[in-house]
């Protein structure tokens, strides 16, 4: 008995520590000069590549099969994710993006003015690729600024 408890407890203490997210550094110096125009190209080929999209607000979780058209305009990031349902987040409502590691998925975390916990991000883009994930949040914090 004693043993069945103390293996259900490293258990336990396990799966919490694999859960755990530890934040990635971001430097969005390399995208701050890349022209609008050529980081919204850019994004509009890597958001597609996610692997999840989870949207907090309202809340909707997303697999790239559930997800009929991205759009990713001057202004904004629209998922149309069927039968009329679209999520739409402008850049300027963007405050802040950071990125996470948590298993095996790296999460893009976009922070919005939208979003009424300002502790919970908007939007969670998952990828499995570091690299991927820190273009996308360089990308989206530099169409914020301009």
């Amino acid at each position: 008995m004693r043993a069945l408890t103390l293996f259900s407890v490293a258990l336990v203490i396990a799966l919490v520590s694999c859960k755990s997210k530890k934040p990635v550094v971001v430097d969005s110096t390399a995208t701050a000069e890349l022209p609008r125009e050529s980081a919204i190209q850019k994004l509009r080929e890597l958001l597609p590549t996610t692997e999840y999209v989870y949207c907090h607000a309202p809340k909707w979780s997303l697999k790239p099969s559930d997800i009929s058209t991205w759009t990713v305009e001057s202004d904004a990031i629209g998922i149309d994710h069927g039968k009329g349902n679209k999520l739409r987040l402008a850049f300027s409502d963007i405050t802040d993006v950071k990125v996470d590691l948590s298993g095996k998925y790296f999460y893009v975390r976009v922070f919005s003015v939208v979003q009424t916990d300002p502790a919970r991000s908007h939007f969670d883009f998952l990828f499995r690729i570091e690299d991927r994930a820190k273009q996308v949040a360089e990308l989206l914090l530099s169409l914020k600024k301009k």
